[in-house]
């Protein structure tokens, strides 16, 4: 076989590979993704929020322009199975477009935390995927590369990735599903997520207190 049919032959194996890597890649940011809203209000079109490692209470990270302003104001969360909770706002930090919320009891089903990642060990390229309900539609998945890494003091990560209302507050992911930034918003045309050290640091603040 020549080598032109051989790489053609190839081509299709090599895509169903990569196409099943991303639908696996999905449904592992979907489980620990949440949508969040306020208690009564409809989740169509709502903020996302990710279920964030703890060794104590559960706890969702999502950004401060998500969430009422008020501490304790009530919140309800649901994960990708449906399940719902009630959820307080413990912390609210608007410079970083932080935002923490506890679970007030958590449901039976209750995915595990996500994996996180460091955002300073990114490359300018190298490829990461967004997931949120851009629009009200849950669970979708967007597909860029990085643009620039934190550097120093930055607590920023810029991706050429496709954000829209629905997506602040989800993941910015690695292709190995390390969340790697909190997405918050676009900015001359680059997704602009929260370092994902950055977030984990503004929870430990909050859970030492």
């Amino acid at each position: 076989m020549s080598a032109a049919l051989l790489a053609a032959a190839e081509a299709p194996a090599a895509g169903t590979s990569l196409t099943s890597e991303l639908q696996g890649l999905a449904e592992r940011l979907r489980r620990v993704t949440v949508r969040v809203a306020t208690t009564g209000a409809r989740f169509d079109g709502v903020g996302a929020g990710i279920i964030w490692p703890s060794s104590g209470q559960s706890i969702v990270m999502t950004n401060a322009h998500v969430v009422p302003r008020r501490r304790g104001d009530q919140l309800v969360v649901e994960d990708d199975a449906g399940n719902r909770a009630d959820a307080d706002v413990v912390a609210r930090d608007a410079e970083r477009d932080l935002a923490l919320l506890a679970l007030d009891a958590v449901p039976n089903g209750w995915p595990t935390a996500a994996f996180i990642g460091d955002a300073r060990a990114l490359r300018a390229g190298e490829i990461v995927v967004a997931l949120g309900h851009p629009f009200g539609v849950g669970g979708a998945l967007s597909f860029g590369i990085i643009h620039a890494a934190p550097k120093g003091d930055d607590s920023w990560v810029r991706a050429d990735v496709r954000l829209a209302p629905g997506n602040s507050g989800g993941p910015l992911a690695t292709l190995d599903g390390a969340i790697v930034g909190i997405n918050c918003m676009i900015a001359r045309g680059l997704g602009i997520a929260v370092a994902a050290h950055v977030a984990d640091r503004f929870a430990l603040e909050v859970l030492a207190r």
